[in-house]
Parts: C-alpha cells; sequence; structure tokens
C-alpha cells in the first residue's frame, strides 16, 4: 500500500539483519510461477477475433515495509534494497503475472512489442515502476532479432510514471480541497461509530508499540507493517498474536473504503481512471484509438477506489500484490455494438480470474449502458470539481 502516514520512519541502522526468507519459500514460489504459465497456457481470451482492447489495473508486487514504529523489534532489519522496494518474491510474482497475461492475450497481442500496441502507466512509487517492467519481461520476450546482447532474452519497453504531486489518475495525490474535507469528514464519521473495544484496543497499542495510535487508519498502518514482517519470516513480538488477526485485517480493508465513502470521493478518487478507460474503449470503437491494451502499475488504493466507484461498494476487500482488474472491449453478437466484459484476480496464485456483474448490469455490458449507470462518478471536470 501507498505510505499514507502516521508512523516514524527509520532508516535501516547496520546491525541485526534478522531472518531471511527460506531457499524452500523460494523454490516453492518459483513452481508455483511454472505451474500458473501451465495452466493459462490453456486458457487464451476468448475469440480474438471478436477482442478489441484490454485495460487492466494491477497492485505491484511484494514489498518491503514502508515504515515502522519505535518499540518495532525489527527496526534495524537490513531489508534489501530499503524500505518500500519491490522484493525478489514481488518479481516473480509481477513475472507470474505476465506470463498469465501473455497466456490470455498473446494471440491478440501478437510476439513483437509495438508502441502503437500497448501503453504502460505507473504511479511514481519505484515499486510499481519495477513491477511493470517485470511484468513486461514477461509479456513480451524478445526475438532473436530484438537481442542487443547474446544471451540477455530481455528488450526495454517504455513505463510511462506520473509525479506524485500531479497524479490525478492513479494516486490521486493532485491537489484537491474537497477531498481533504471529505476523508476528514469521513474519519469523523467513522470516530462516532466506535465502541469501546476500539478504544481500548487503541489505547493498548499505543502503549506497545510506542506510537500513538488513535485512528483507524493508525490501525491499518500498523496491521501493514506486522503483515509484511510476518510474511518475510519476522517473528512478531507476543502481544502482536492478540491483535493480529482477521479482525484488524477487516479494519484495515475498512479503513482503504473509507477514502470513497461517498458518492464524491469515489467520483474524484476513483472515477478519473474509469473515465479515461471508458474514453479509450470508446476511440477504440471509433476507430480513432490504435492501442490494444493499456496496463496501470497501481497501489491496493487504486485497486479499492476503482472497485468502489464502479458500484461494488458492499465488499471490503484488502487487494494482495499482483491483484488485477481487467476490462475488456468486445465486439457484442452480431457485430452492431460493442460490450465492456470485467475480470477480477484478487492475487498471482489463483489460476483463473472471476468474471464481475456491475451493479445494474449483470452479464457483458454494452459500453453506453457503462457509460449511463456510471455518469455520477464520472468527473466532468476533476480541477473544477475539486476547488469546489
Amino acid at each position: 500500500m501507498e505510505s499514507r502516514g502516521g508512523f516514524l520512519r527509520n532508516s535501516c541502522r547496520s546491525g541485526r539483519r534478522g531472518i531471511c526468507v527460506s531457499v524452500a519459500i523460494t523454490a516453492a514460489i518459483i513452481g508455483c510461477v511454472l505451474l500458473a504459465y501451465t495452466a493459462f497456457a490453456n486458457s487464451a481470451a476468448e475469440t480474438v477475433n471478436n477482442l478489441q482492447q484490454v485495460a487492466i489495473i494491477f497492485r505491484h508486487g511484494d514489498k518491503n515495509p514502508t515504515e515502522t514504529y519505535p518499540n518495532d523489534p525489527w527496526a534495524d532489519y537490513d531489508w534489501p534494497d530499503g524500505w518500500g522496494a519491490l522484493t525478489k518474491k514481488g518479481m516473480l510474482q509481477m513475472y507470474t503475472l505476465g506470463e498469465r497475461l501473455r497466456a490470455m492475450y498473446g494471440p491478440f497481442l501478437g510476439n513483437k512489442y509495438k508502441s502503437t500496441d500497448l501503453l504502460v502507466r505507473s504511479s511514481y512509487a519505484d515499486r510499481c515502476i519495477m513491477s511493470a517492467q517485470v511484468l513486461l519481461a514477461a509479456l513480451y520476450q524478445p526475438t532473436e532479432e530484438d537481442l542487443f546482447i547474446p544471451g540477455l532474452p530481455w528488450r526495454p519497453i517504455p513505463v510511462h510514471s506520473i509525479p506524485r504531486n500531479i497524479d490525478k489518475l492513479i494516486v490521486s495525490k493532485a491537489p484537491c480541497p474537497k477531498l481533504d474535507k471529505e476523508l476528514a469528514q469521513a474519519y469523523l464519521n467513522f470516530s462516532k461509530t466506535v465502541d469501546d473495544s476500539f478504544v481500548s484496543m487503541c489505547k493498548e497499542l499505543t502503549t506497545y508499540t510506542g506510537h500513538k495510535i488513535e485512528t483507524i487508519l493508525d490501525v491499518e498502518l500498523l496491521f501493514n507493517t506486522l503483515e509484511i514482517e510476518s510474511e518475510h519470516g519476522l517473528e512478531l513480538p507476543k502481544w502482536a498474536l492478540k491483535y493480529y488477526d482477521e479482525k484488524m485485517r477487516g479494519l484495515a480493508a475498512k479503513s482503504l473504503a473509507l477514502f470513497t465513502s461517498n458518492l464524491t470521493q469515489r467520483r474524484l478518487r476513483g472515477g478519473n481512471l474509469l473515465k479515461e478507460i471508458l474514453e479509450k474503449m470508446v476511440m477504440r470503437r471509433n476507430g480513432t484509438d490504435t492501442h490494444k491494451m493499456y496496463l496501470y502499475s497501481a497501489h491496493d488504493t487504486t485497486l479499492v477506489n476503482t472497485l468502489r466507484a464502479m458500484g461494488f461498494t458492499e465488499e471490503l476487500l484488502k487487494p494482495e500484490h499482483g491483484a488485477s482488474l481487467i476490462f475488456e472491449l468486445h465486439v457484442a453478437e452480431g457485430g452492431q455494438n460493442h460490450e465492456i466484459k470485467i475480470l477480477y484476480l484478487n492475487n498471482t496464485e489463483i489460476t483463473e480470474p472471476h468474471s464481475m456483474n456491475v451493479p445494474g448490469c449483470p452479464g457483458p455490458c454494452m459500453i453506453d449502458t457503462l457509460f449511463k449507470i456510471w455518469e455520477p462518478v464520472l468527473p466532468r471536470n476533476w480541477e473544477r470539481e475539486c476547488s469546489v
């Protein structure tokens, strides 16, 4: 998840290096890569002739924690490549995803990269840029004529990143006073619903961590740190056994959802990317866009914001690393119209993405129908609406 403040960040210092991920785990991950590729090689996207364009929003791969807390026993752990960096496990996850997309869309994309076929956008974060690069290494295996160094099966493909302070598409961090006001109100509304158990938990966590824990965002950020440390084989402090559980995961998911807790937030935080995807598909339908695929290397917040803007507001989920939201533009039966099919893959270990029915439009939806359904969350002028 993109860091949103809250914990004291400590630079890694030399000394204790902690516990490394075992060779057995790494071997298992590699095995998963091979099995996943085999599974997807037998399930290419339906009728290439009917497929017109694909847009995919995916979360970056496994990463180091972005922050720690004062009493963290692993505060001095020497995380390879530093805080928030993409890990080797994350690289394998993204390579797996690239192979899956090749198996699904290879016949549609063709084997050779063309700038007129593919456009890749990324958030400012290094882990997102690197995730896109690794994915592309699997998506486009170079031909013999593409090789520029003998024995190096890789060719560069551009990844366009958006600076954080002007990004209104992927992380929505461009200045928006309206969003700041709405988010502050969302936190206030949540604070009015908490019970004594939440207050008690925050007090105890404050004592254990040495950092003031008083909001649901503070709980989410602590959960993220504990989750990463646990997944990397680091032993958590004994107090964490009481709190690092599904209840805490649920609070972390609810914290993500607060960023799109009303129509205004869904419109200004998730609507812009949804609008771009729809507009590119209309251009493709009309013959004014040559791109076959758009890739967006993003964060868990991006996926949650987009899903909730689409109408999936009842589900509380925390997307896993490599989770992907896929939009497919197809020529509808009869060839007179175009429909959009939506798929979701929650991690890179699942063998098949599952279809999603947009609320208000079961089954594949005609593109014009989706414009009407999503019209309330598609901003007409983002800057102007932000300033109101």
